[in-house]
């Protein structure tokens, strides 16, 4: 009987005390950096990011035919124009 709550207590012990935090917003990293895929099957992406279907990652959006930090404007078939260092 002792040898079963002792078991027991140290298991719950263990699995607990290293202990699991959710991911605090302000933490994570943007999609950008993540390349965060798309969602299925509607290809949303968070914030001003848009689907790059042929890689079905989440990419920044081609505003006017512009982008930031050097990337370049892509068209694709299907979906609105994203912004990476090259295209598909």
């Amino acid at each position: 009987m002792w040898r079963t709550l002792c078991i027991v207590a140290m298991c719950t012990l263990g699995l607990t005390a290293c202990g699991s935090e959710p991911l605090q917003t302000g933490d994570s990293l943007g999609s950008v950096e993540q390349g965060l895929a798309c969602e299925y099957p509607s290809g949303a992406c968070p914030g001003s990011t848009v689907c790059a279907w042929a890689v079905d990652r989440c990419r920044p959006a081609c505003v006017n035919g512009t982008c930031g930090n050097g990337e370049i404007c892509c068209s694709q078939p299907t979906g609105e124009p994203y912004c990476n260092t090259y295209c598909y």
